[in-house]
């Protein structure tokens, strides 16, 4: 981004530490598991997170008690 001139980006993240998955103890050695890295609807809702901050940027809109 440094390189297409870009010096400000709005971006969506989480300071949450990440959760080992219950039941993914190690035992089942050699054997691998497909194991999610987050639920479903997670990046769905990030979308959803980013677009409204997009609708609030290209009306202005800061919220706040009028």
């Amino acid at each position: 981004m440094k390189k297409r001139g870009v010096k400000k980006l709005k971006v969506v993240y989480s300071k949450e530490e990440a959760l080992t998955p219950v039941g993914d103890t190690g035992e089942d050695k050699g054997m691998r598991r497909s194991i999610p890295g987050s639920n479903a609807f997670v990046p769905s809702v990030a979308g959803l997170i980013i677009a409204g901050e997009v609708i609030k940027d290209i009306t202005g809109f800061r919220g706040g008690k009028k």
